[in-house]
């Protein structure tokens, strides 16, 4: 089958095109968060605004990861969740799972849809490497902080003007 140049062009156009900002029905606008995880690292962003938030993990490393986001509480800080993971090859008990993705390979990628509500939260990779140490023991995690969002929260069923 053989394409003519025109149809080509116009789909090269529209791959070029910016994408208009992803709002839902009610006007809250979709966020994006992508977090690229390493041998044995994630780099994101350190602060994501509130609310409806699309996160894209993409795998560069070598070895299968995914991604759990563990809500932080306000009497416990980072180093507190690595040293008990590291220590016990589990998640404190008070750690709190708000979202997990699936497993992916090596040049992976995956897509999750969550509302994170402004506060600190713990990125991480919890499964085990070849040498039986968690991801997490060897540094795969990071803090992200959810920022209350500047969008003033509307009444169900009103449109914004």
């Amino acid at each position: 089958m053989t394409r003519t140049p025109s149809l080509l062009l116009a789909g090269l156009a529209l791959a070029a095109a910016p994408l208009a900002a992803q709002v839902t029905d009610a006007g809250e606008r979709i966020h994006f968060l992508r977090v690229v995880a390493k041998d044995y690292v994630f780099e994101a962003k350190p602060t994501s605004p509130a609310g409806i938030t699309t996160i894209q993990l993409v795998n560069q490393g070598g070895d299968i990861h995914h991604l759990l986001i563990v809500e932080l509480p306000t009497n416990r800080t980072p180093k507190e969740f690595y040293e008990t993971n590291r220590a016990t090859g589990a998640m404190p008990a008070w750690a709190k799972v708000v979202a997990q993705t699936p497993t992916i390979p090596a040049n992976g990628e995956v897509f999750l849809t969550q509302r994170l509500e402004a506060g600190r939260y713990i990125l991480s990779c919890q499964l085990a490497a070849s040498d039986g140490r968690s991801h997490v023991a060897k540094g795969m995690y990071q803090l992200i902080t959810v920022t209350p969002s500047a969008a003033a929260p509307r009444v169900a069923g009103t449109r914004k003007p």
